[in-house]
């Protein structure tokens, strides 16, 4: 793997985590502007602030997931043309990705991404 992969590997990883925090951050801002009476108990207050911004936080929220969803197929591939990893290794990082999503990739590239040498063998196919 060539240094600039490994670099784009890292910004891939915490891609998800940060667009994830950025929607968070959004969503309770839309909600910090609820009327001054009715903060956070109010719960009528917050489904209206929702519903009032629903189109925006569903279409960011799916952007952001089919972004994860293509990190997370470049993983499998990257993972699946690997040589050197034996076929449980590579079983095991497929379930942990797929089960633990975005929170799983800067694990990824911690235990596996950083520390691959600068060419690495690999299938030329996954087929």
């Amino acid at each position: 793997m060539e240094n600039t992969a490994k670099k784009h590997g890292k910004v891939l990883s915490f891609t998800p985590i940060v667009l994830f925090t950025l929607w968070t951050v959004y969503y309770t801002i839309i909600n910090i502007n609820t009327p001054f009476p009715a903060r956070f108990e109010d719960h009528i207050a917050i489904m209206t602030n929702t519903i009032a911004n629903y189109n925006l936080l569903f279409i960011l929220l799916a952007i952001i997931c089919t972004i994860t969803a293509g990190i997370l197929l470049y993983f499998t591939v990257h993972i699946a043309r690997l040589k050197h990893m034996t076929a449980g290794e590579k079983i095991a990082w497929m379930v942990f990705m797929v089960c633990f999503g975005a929170f799983s990739f800067p694990v990824f590239w911690y235990f596996e991404l950083r520390n691959e040498p600068q060419n690495i063998d690999v299938y030329t196919s996954i087929a």
